[in-house]
């Protein structure tokens, strides 16, 4: 049997349900689902990196401590001889060790204007989710948008294991008429998701997750968890 798509598996990471087909075969190949767990992994550490993860602007202390370093002083005559100077008292040595700890400074420096140049995320709307029949849950939805596009955040603390099935979030038409799946959620996990481009808020105001199955029918189950209205 072959191996699941390298792609497929990684939208699969990314929240994506899995084909019937891919989901049969991670049963029982312990290689791909391994490739699985990885991937997911790694979106988990880059959704969970913050501001405090980004390197620090170094104090002026540092700069002042390079160039006294560098500096030779007037009163000094440079020694003529034909014995090489000691490499780690020459000048030349105290210039690349500069140059090594301005390459990492700048370094550092160009990486954290990099990351940090969009303007920081704008709450736009969020919402209570409620429970809808006998469940027993309860969570949050919440919108933001940057430079990057729009995010939708969900959070239900206490979701129990789907089973043989698995959880997926939609936004929804208010009279529920229309749906959009945006992606699965896992239990014990606070999901962020990228809207599509274009996704109006207003016109799809409704977040609901649902428990759907293996079954390849990408419709709504209509056994709902969790439902609520975004307010902006």
């Amino acid at each position: 049997m072959p191996h699941c798509d390298e792609g497929d598996l990684a939208l699969m990471a990314l929240g994506e349900p899995a084909r019937p087909s891919d989901a049969e075969h991670l049963s029982a190949c312990a290689e791909c689902q391994q490739r699985l767990d990885d991937l997911t992994a790694l979106v988990r550490a880059s959704r969970d990196v913050t501001s405090a993860d980004l390197p620090q602007v170094p104090p002026a202390l540092v700069w002042e401590g390079i160039l006294e370093g560098i500096a030779e002083p007037a009163s000094v005559t440079p020694l003529r001889t034909a014995a090489p100077a000691s490499p780690r008292r020459g000048p030349r040595w105290l210039l690349l060790a500069a140059a090594a700890v301005l390459g990492v400074i700048v370094g550092g420096l160009g990486t954290a204007l990099v990351v940090t140049r969009d303007a920081p995320a704008e709450l736009i709307a969020q919402g209570e989710l409620a429970p809808v029949g006998e469940s027993p849950v309860t969570g949050t939805a919440a919108v933001q948008t940057s430079a990057a596009g729009e995010t939708l955040t969900v959070s239900i603390p206490g979701l129990s294991s789907p089973g043989d099935g698995y959880y997926e979030v939609w936004m929804a038409t208010p009279d529920t008429s229309t749906m959009v799946a945006i992606g699965t959620l896992n239990p014990g996990e606070t999901a962020t998701y990228t809207l599509p481009a274009g996704m109006s808020v207003t016109a799809y105001p409704v977040v609901d997750v649902s428990l759907e199955h293996f079954d390849g029918d990408n419709t709504h189950s209509a056994t709902s968890i969790v439902r609520g209205t975004l307010q902006s």
